[in-house]
């Protein structure tokens, strides 16, 4: 065989090799961007059904102070569930297309949400429409149970939903680290499939090119000078050091990429904070910290009041900003031990930990407030953000992560409430001024 046609050949080895490995790693590299969009997807259809249930119980909260008071701002939080139930359940059905069984779940929820909101409309007609004795038969109504039959059922249809969803979040997770463990063992093989062809390379251009040429300029030199033959065989192979290159620089473009979807499936990618996909287990092994090394976790639940108004009068852009200015802040107020998440919506979560008395966290809550004391310039125009403040505390309030999140919603509801403050630590009554069943004792 002519050194022409050994030449040839080896050329188009490294050649095909080369684009079949280009072409292998970008297609795994799709499979694991759809494997990814799937786990993303299902965390997706668990935070709108939570947020399902959330603005179900915004809307019963808001009915039942329509009722004890008369004052039809209580119903404001009512047309607000409304609207946005119908939006979420909406939003539902259509990201659990691909699951007929989930689908039909859904339409079960949603006829017992109509259900639920024909009995709430029924009570609030009755008082709107006669103030002297709407308000008895509003009540009788509710102590027939219906209502909450209708509530606990759906509460039932969305612990189904989410528990088949955590399932297949489960599944989906898997199924993506498998493909980025077969990336993984990808690039492995292919460092060693390299090196074969870099020592084939070397040894075949070494014994075939360089070596005889840099015998013959010896042997050359050394006849012309009388001197007797040597032969030498070390030749350097800065070829294949370039073909090695170019095979790195592809496979850490590979692992930047799964970096960085993996990183944006757990962070907020407005404000750059942890998402809620994190947070109940954030909260939940903190709490088992708790039992081995003592003190209290602190959840503090922040709504940023007025949001709405500024995003609708002044622009989603200044929205945005008022978003990543408040999420700076808060950052800037805790410590380096503590996690502040973007919830959703104009809503964050601050988790501070290992402290061991209520002023401990009083203090953290006054220092939180005191960076919003000077109002946030923005194109010449003076924007206040305000704060209200929900704080539950493990394990005084509950050694549960999903009540202690909740106790925390409840009392920031409290403080939004109340006219006189701009924070309040949840208190069992709370439950009771928003029609919550939880048991006294559910922290045993």
């Amino acid at each position: 065989m002519s050194m022409r046609l050994k030449l040839t050949i080896l050329l188009a080895l490294l050649f095909f090799a080369s684009i079949g490995n280009a072409v292998f790693t970008f297609i795994l590299e799709g499979q694991v961007e759809n494997k990814l969009a799937w786990v993303i997807h299902t965390h997706e259809v668990i935070n709108q059904s939570e947020k399902l249930l959330s603005t179900m119980t915004d809307a019963e909260t808001g009915q039942r102070g329509f009722l004890l008071t008369g004052d039809a701002a209580y119903l404001e939080p009512y047309h607000h569930g409304l609207t946005y139930t119908e939006e979420t359940i909406q939003k539902l059905m259509t990201l659990t297309e691909d699951n007929p069984v989930q689908h039909e779940r859904l339409s079960s929820i949603n006829l017992l949400i109509k259900n639920k909101f024909s009995e709430l409309k029924q009570t609030i007609t009755l008082v709107s429409d006669d103030e002297k004795h709407g308000v008895e038969k509003a009540i009788e109504i509710v102590k027939q149970n219906s209502g909450k039959k209708y509530m606990d059922d759906i509460r039932t249809h969305l612990m189904e939903l989410n528990s088949e969803e955590l399932i297949l979040l489960e599944i989906r997770k898997g199924d993506f680290r498998e493909y980025r463990a077969y990336i993984t063992t990808l690039i492995g093989i292919e460092i060693l499939f390299f090196i074969f062809l870099a020592i084939i390379t070397s040894l075949f251009v070494n014994n075939n090119l360089f070596h005889p040429l840099k015998l013959l300029l010896k042997s050359t030199s050394k006849m012309e000078k009388g001197e007797r033959q040597k032969i030498e065989d070390i030749l350097p192979n800065d070829e294949m050091g370039y073909l090695l290159s170019k095979f790195y620089q592809m496979s850490e473009k590979v692992y930047e990429k799964t970096e960085l979807l993996s990183y944006k499936a757990h962070h907020d990618e407005l404000t750059g904070l942890y998402n809620r996909t994190g947070l109940g287990k954030e909260i939940n092994d903190s709490i088992i910290d708790l039992n081995e090394g003592g003190g209290k976790l602190a959840v503090l639940f922040i709504d940023l009041n007025k949001f709405k108004q500024f995003n609708d009068t002044l622009g989603h852009e200044v929205g945005d900003a008022i978003l990543k200015e408040t999420a700076e802040r808060l950052e800037n107020a805790v410590r380096s031990d503590d996690v502040v998440f973007r919830h959703g919506g104009d809503e964050f979560v601050v988790l501070i930990k290992n402290i061991h008395d209520a002023q401990h966290i009083e203090n953290v809550v006054k220092k939180i407030i005191k960076q919003f004391e000077y109002s946030m310039v923005l194109d010449d125009k003076s924007i206040e953000i305000l704060l209200s403040i929900g704080i539950a505390i493990a394990p005084d309030d509950s050694v549960n992560g999903d009540e202690v999140l909740r106790f925390s919603d409840v009392a920031m509801y409290a403080a939004k409430n109340d006219k006189t403050c701009n924070h309040r630590f949840f208190d069992r009554s709370m439950l009771r001024r928003s029609g919550d069943n939880t048991p006294e004792d559910s922290t045993a």
